[in-house]
């Protein structure tokens, strides 16, 4: 049997990963305008693990509407598959 996602867990989950990203949002922002030539790395890195975040919390949505709402997952699966190669992509692109 497979392992769905509860209402709870998801709500839960999204919300820290709101919190994470935000997080990673502001570390971002501070790298950005960092004079120090040795953040460019750590800028690339905080990019590739906030678009990877958001890769996650795109297949987690996927899940949830999976179980809960299927005539809207049948309609949105493609276009959430899309993004998820996309962000997977963007990150491993900044990363090497």
């Amino acid at each position: 049997m497979r392992n769905n996602i509860d209402k709870e867990t998801y709500t839960w989950t999204m919300k820290v990963f709101g919190l994470l990203g935000v997080l990673l949002l502001l570390v971002n922002i501070f790298l950005f305008f960092s004079q120090n030539p040795t953040h460019a790395m750590a800028f690339k890195f905080a990019s590739a693990a906030m678009c990877l975040l958001l890769a996650v919390s795109v297949w987690l949505r996927m899940e949830y509407l999976k179980v809960f709402k299927v005539a809207v997952y049948k309609a949105r699966r493609v276009p959430m598959w899309a993004s998820i190669v996309v962000f997977v992509a963007v990150a491993f692109s900044r990363l090497f």
